[in-house]
C-alpha cells in the first residue's frame, strides 16, 4: 500500500496516449490528499503532458480541456486531404492544442519557477538510417515489444541505432519552446508530425522506452516510483525491479490509446487511476 510521496525522490509517468489519462486519475487522487510531488518529474509522450498538468492546471483541469477537444471529432482521419495528397488526422491539431491548454503565457512563468523539475524524453533517429527508416524500425520495434516481448525497458530499439535524450521542461526559453518540447516528445508519425530540436528530428520518446528513466551515476541513490500505462497480468500492482518500484494499473486500461474523437473513453482511464489511488492509499484516505 502507498500512503504518500514523500518517500520518493523521482515520479516517472509512462508515455501510452490515452492510456496516459490512468495516471491523471492517480495524481489527481494524490493530490486531491494534499501530497506534494517529489523534486524530480519524469515523462514521455502524454505521460510527459500529464506531468506538466500536476504542476499548472492539475490533472481534472487537463482531462476536462481533452475531452472538450475530441468533442470536436467526428473521426479521427480528415479524407479530403486526399485529393491534396496529404494524410491529415485529427491528433496533429488537437494535441497541440491539448498542449497549449496545460503550457501557455498563463502557467509558463509559474513552470520556470517551480521548485521541482521536469525531465522530457524524446527519441532521436539513429544516424546511419535517417529519419523515416528510424521512423519505421521505431514502429517495428514498438510492435515487437508490445506484442511479443513485453518488456517494460525495451533493448530493440537502441539495439536499432534510435536514442533517448532528456530535456529539463524549465530550462525552454520560451512558452512555445516548452510547447514544442512537449509536441516532439509525442511525435509519432503520421498521426502526429516529427519536430525540429536543436536542428534535428524529435520522436515520440516512448520508440526507445516507454517508461523512461535516466541513467544514473552509480554513486547517486535515488528512490523511484514509475507510473506505468500497461497492464501486466503476471505482475502484482505494485512490484520492484532494478532498485525501483513500479505501480500498474490493477486491470487492462479501458480506453483506445489513439482514439481522439468524441467515442474517446479516456474518462473511464481517469476514473480507473482516481479509484486504484483510492483504494492503495486504504481505507483513512477516503
Amino acid at each position: 500500500m502507498i500512503r504518500d510521496l514523500s518517500g520518493v525522490d523521482v515520479l516517472a509517468f509512462s508515455g501510452g496516449g490515452n492510456r496516459c489519462f490512468w495516471q491523471a486519475g492517480v495524481m489527481a487522487r494524490l493530490l486531491e490528499k494534499g501530497m506534494a510531488l517529489p523534486a524530480t518529474l519524469i515523462g514521455t509522450s502524454a505521460g510527459a503532458a500529464i506531468a506538466a498538468s500536476c504542476m499548472t492546471i492539475g490533472p481534472e483541469a487537463a482531462l476536462d480541456t481533452c475531452m472538450r477537444l475530441f468533442a470536436k471529432n467526428r473521426r479521427m482521419f480528415h479524407w479530403p486531404a486526399i485529393a491534396r495528397m496529404k494524410l491529415h488526422f485529427a491528433h496533429q491539431q488537437t494535441y497541440p492544442d491539448w498542449i497549449a491548454s496545460i503550457v501557455n503565457t498563463d502557467t509558463f512563468p509559474d513552470l520556470q519557477q517551480a521548485k521541482r523539475k521536469l525531465l522530457v524524453a524524446v527519441s532521436r533517429s539513429a544516424m546511419l538510417l535517417g529519419k523515416h527508416v528510424s521512423i519505421a524500425a521505431a514502429t517495428l520495434a514498438y510492435i515487437v515489444d508490445k506484442k511479443i516481448v513485453h518488456s517494460i525497458h525495451p533493448r530493440l530499439p537502441r539495439y536499432l541505432g534510435l536514442q533517448q535524450q532528456f530535456y529539463e521542461l524549465q530550462q525552454c526559453t520560451s512558452v512555445q519552446a516548452a510547447q514544442a518540447l512537449l509536441n516532439a516528445s509525442a511525435a509519432a508519425p503520421p498521426l502526429t508530425r516529427p519536430v525540429l530540436l536543436d536542428g534535428r528530428w524529435a520522436l515520440d520518446g516512448g520508440y526507445v522506452d516507454n517508461a523512461p528513466l535516466p541513467r544514473l551515476r552509480a554513486e547517486e541513490q535515488v528512490r523511484t516510483l514509475v507510473l506505468l500505462t500497461r497492464h501486466y497480468p503476471r505482475r502484482p500492482e505494485f512490484f520492484c525491479q532494478h532498485g525501483r518500484v513500479y505501480w500498474q494499473p490493477s486491470q487492462r486500461i479501458p480506453v483506445s490509446t489513439w482514439d481522439c474523437t468524441i467515442k474517446s473513453t479516456v474518462q473511464d482511464a481517469f476514473n480507473l487511476g482516481y479509484a486504484d489511488a483510492r483504494r492503495c492509499l486504504g481505507a483513512t484516505a477516503n
